[in-house]
């Protein structure tokens, strides 16, 4: 299972979840060189209804803005973010267009970043150890992590 994995550079995986009582989470897994060296999950913030709106998807988003975010303020030029809800790549590529006001804000912030992505498909809950980590994350299973 690890030929998707190049171990190169940064590598992210993202997820998101919705929780119960409406909650939306999302979790992130930075590597650099194969090795993790930055995770991040927790609660959407319930200020910004369009997250909340687009439910899981919502996470999803959220979980690839704070990696970038990380990025931006680590000076990383590229990365590859490996991502299981096809939506993410889709919009950021053009490949479908953004509808939305959340979506809209998507593109906008990925076309205004000066972060060369590439994304790389990973199946949900496959057994693909880093994106395993990233769900986990989102959904607040902390107990799955040791």
């Amino acid at each position: 299972m690890s030929r998707v994995y190049r171990n190169e550079g940064i590598e992210i995986d993202v997820d998101g979840a919705y929780r119960a009582e409406g909650e939306i989470g999302y979790g992130l897994v930075i590597r650099r060189d194969g090795n993790g060296i930055y995770l991040e999950g927790g609660i959407v913030p319930k200020t910004d209804s369009g997250l909340h709106l687009h439910r899981q998807v919502g996470g999803e988003i959220y979980a690839v803005v704070q990696a970038l975010r990380w990025c931006y303020r680590h000076k990383v030029e590229t990365c590859t973010i490996y991502y299981d809800y096809v939506g993410l790549a889709h919009w950021a590529e053009g490949r479908w267009r953004a509808r939305t006001p959340l979506t809209q804000r998507y593109v906008n912030f990925l076309q205004r970043l000066p972060i060369i992505i590439k994304w790389v498909k990973v199946p949900a809950h496959a057994g693909w150890h880093w994106n395993e980590l990233a769900d986990a994350l989102a959904r607040g299973d902390w107990r799955s992590l040791g």
